[in-house]
Order: C-alpha cells, then structure tokens, then sequence
C-alpha cells in the first residue's frame, strides 16, 4: 500500500517532517525495534531506488511513438464533428470581425473638405481658397 501511494504521490524526501512529529517519528530518527538501525526518511523511498520492483505495479512500457499516441488519436476521432465545426465557426468569426475592422479604417480615412495639407506645391498656391462651405 505504501509503494503505490509513494508512485502515485512521488513525494520528495523533504515532505517527509523533520521536526515536531511525534517522538521517533521525524525523518532523522531511527526506525526501532528494527536491527541494523535505519532513519525514517530512508524507508520514504520508491522500491526502484533500492533496487527492486513488484511485478504487479509496474508501468507497461512504451514501445513505440505510436502506441503512445493511440488513445489520443481515438479521442480525437470520436470527436472529430465538433472539432471541424469549431474550426468553421472560428474562421467565419475572424472574417467578419476583419470585415468590420477594414471598413472602419476605411470609413475613416474618407476625405474630407475640411482636410487640407499644411504645405503645398507653389503652383497650387494660388488657387486656394480659405472659405468653408
């Protein structure tokens, strides 16, 4: 039971109390009645650390890249319809909110009569005319 919360958890050595536990509980004091003596925090190990495992907890190991990717191609192909359709929906979205933007910009930058260079070509000089309408 404590080798499977140990992988489960994989808590590092000084999650295990080092002070204030109670007496002969801290991860420096010795384990008794236990002969030859060994500190708590040495039993706060995985048993791959000291050399062995138990046959019923082990992981199956990977072979290959795709066998890893397996269940999640098989996720995926159970929800391939909303995928697609959020993918349609995302782009309808953005090109009517491009749209809306460009004909923004271009509204306004429209001219204008009231705007008017503050310098002009010397042959234009002459033709302006500083009414407004």
């Amino acid at each position: 039971i404590f080798e499977r919360w140990l992988r489960r958890h994989r808590p590092m050595l000084e999650v295990y109390p080092a002070a204030n536990a109670p007496i002969g509980h801290n991860r420096e004091n010795y384990m008794v009645p236990f002969i030859p003596l060994y500190r708590n925090g040495e039993f706060f190990k995985p048993s791959r650390e000291l050399g062995y495992d138990y046959e019923y907890l082990q992981e199956p190991a990977i072979d290959s890249f795709q066998e890893f990717l397996i269940p999640y191609l098989e996720q995926a192909r159970e929800i391939w319809a909303w995928l697609v359709g959020a993918a349609v929906v995302g782009g309808i979205v953005t090109a009517v909110l491009t749209g809306l933007i460009l004909a923004c910009r271009k509204k306004r930058r429209g001219t204008s009569s009231e705007i008017q260079p503050l310098l002009t070509e010397s042959e234009d000089y002459n033709n302006i005319s500083y009414q407004s309408n």
